[in-house]
């Protein structure tokens, strides 16, 4: 009996750390962790589906992630992926492109540079225009071309 009881106690023979075995990664935690708040059923049924490698990659990959989100995107979240597209993608494994910050206050002043010739010149006017940062898998050439149209229709200033 006493065999039995060991088995069951932290201080048996046969009991393991908690250093030496994993934490379960949760749903929950992710969920909490996942900056974009949509469609958690099917985020949840995405997770369940996943392997517990996986999940561990997902959970480790996210603070990434989410650091590059808030410092490309601000707190505009309607660029950063779905949660259930994210984990049904294995998006942990994208390579996440360099953050471009606007050029400094000299090319700006450089007589003849164009806001469409510097990217930091034209992630400003895409700002300045209401088209925000350059979407995901959006060209440069795409990017170009969505701000000279909300120019032209006057909703920008002029180039």
């Amino acid at each position: 009996m006493s065999n039995i009881l060991q088995l069951f106690t932290d201080d048996g023979p046969g009991a393991k750390t908690r250093d030496t075995e994993p934490m379960a990664v949760t749903f929950q935690a992710w969920w909490a962790a996942y900056p974009r708040k949509c469609a958690k059923k099917a985020a949840e049924r995405a997770w369940s589906r996943m392997p517990e490698a996986h999940r561990r990659a997902a959970c480790d990959a996210l603070p990434v992630h989410v650091e590059h989100w808030r410092a490309r995107y601000g707190e505009e979240r309607s660029f950063i992926p779905h949660p259930a597209t994210w984990l049904n993608g294995e998006r942990w494994d994208d390579e996440l492109d360099p953050i471009v910050k606007p050029a400094a206050a000299e090319p700006r002043s450089a007589p003849g540079l164009a806001w469409w010739m510097d990217d930091g010149l034209m992630e400003a006017k895409g700002r300045d225009v209401g088209a925000g940062p350059a979407r995901p898998g959006e060209t440069r050439d795409q990017y170009r071309g969505r701000i000279a149209q909300l120019i032209a229709r006057g909703n920008g200033r002029a180039a």
